[in-house]
């Protein structure tokens, strides 16, 4: 079963991308206690919402445009947005003052995997 799953995911991976990200609820100059909504649309194709796990990765923006002081959070599946597309959507409430950043990464997700990390295969946004 986990072979076969394996294979599909393989297959289609390569096909996999985030279309785009987005975020509404902060301003410009977020402040402490905000609550920031991240809304990923990804093209999955033939995968299900079921086959991965789309994480949102926030915290101290960088001059680099890296990340520094990171924190994951699961994003869920909202909705169906036909052709292999789909939404996945949560809410974070900012804990830290000054520069904040985030981006999204998508992962195979299956019950009987190690980690998410075990195929070697991740999609950043």
């Amino acid at each position: 079963m986990l072979a076969a799953w394996t294979a599909k995911v393989r297959s289609a991976w390569p096909l996999l991308h985030v279309e785009h990200v987005d975020s509404v609820g902060v301003s410009e100059d977020p402040q402490i206690g905000d609550t920031l909504q991240v809304n990923a649309y990804i093209a999955l194709h033939t995968l299900s919402p079921e086959d991965v796990s789309v994480e949102v990765a926030y915290g101290r923006a960088e001059e680099s445009d890296t990340l520094a002081d990171v924190t994951l959070m699961e994003l869920n599946s909202k909705e169906d947005l036909g052709e292999g597309r789909h939404l996945f959507s949560g809410s974070l409430v900012i804990d830290r003052s000054g520069p904040f950043g985030y981006t999204v990464r998508v992962l195979p997700r299956h019950e009987a995997l190690a980690s998410k990390a075990e195929l070697g295969l991740i999609v950043n946004a």
